[in-house]
């Protein structure tokens, strides 16, 4: 196309309603549907689980539940290793408190992918197995609604924090100890 041709057609593109409606469509589709590049879904996909058949999927999703359990304690340790110190600050507790939320997330995504996987077994003994490990993960999270109620009022302090943090490690701790006292319950042994 020769440059007079491409300068009259960008100018009807340009002076056109018509062909400057779809152009309009499209920003507005992928400014609203496509998310910004830091940005997190909401709804995480659930994780790559490659056995051949129901067993296998939930010995692997159990394995990948213990583990996140597993990061999950440790981000608690440091964190409340971390809170004994003298010189921790509100920045620290605010790292912490996101980092220690974000693992827990995950830890709540994953076992929810393995009590899907459960639930398709219909068994009762594995239903109420899910029930309670699920119970046991919703009383942990009031320990971030409560964390998060005592900054917003400005009332939190170093004392409960580190007391909060320990609460947090006992609570995970019983709650992996119930996990792996249920395996049975959940189809993933004998």
């Amino acid at each position: 196309m020769n440059p007079t041709a491409k300068a009259k057609l960008s100018r009807l593109l340009v002076r056109c309603p018509r062909f400057r409606m779809p152009r309009l469509w499209t920003l507005l589709f992928f400014s609203l549907v496509v998310p910004p590049p830091d940005a997190r879904t909401q709804f995480p996909s659930p994780p790559a689980l490659t056995g051949s058949t129901l067993g296998t999927n939930l010995r692997n999703a159990a394995a990948a539940t213990h583990t996140q359990a597993t990061v999950l304690r440790t981000a608690l340790d440091n964190w409340s290793r971390r809170a004994n110190s003298g010189t921790y600050t509100g920045d620290d507790f605010q790292r912490d408190f996101v980092n220690v939320q974000s693992q827990f997330q995950a830890l709540r995504n994953q076992f929810d992918w393995l009590g899907q996987l459960a639930l398709q077994l219909g068994r009762p003994r594995a239903d109420n197995a899910v029930a309670e490990l699920d119970a046991g993960l919703n009383i942990i999270a009031e320990l971030f609604i409560f964390l998060d109620q005592q900054f917003a009022a400005g009332t939190l302090d170093r004392a409960t924090i580190l007391r909060t943090a320990r609460v947090f490690q006992k609570a995970v701790q019983e709650w992996e100890r119930e996990l792996r006292k249920n395996t049975s319950r959940l189809g993933l042994a004998g």
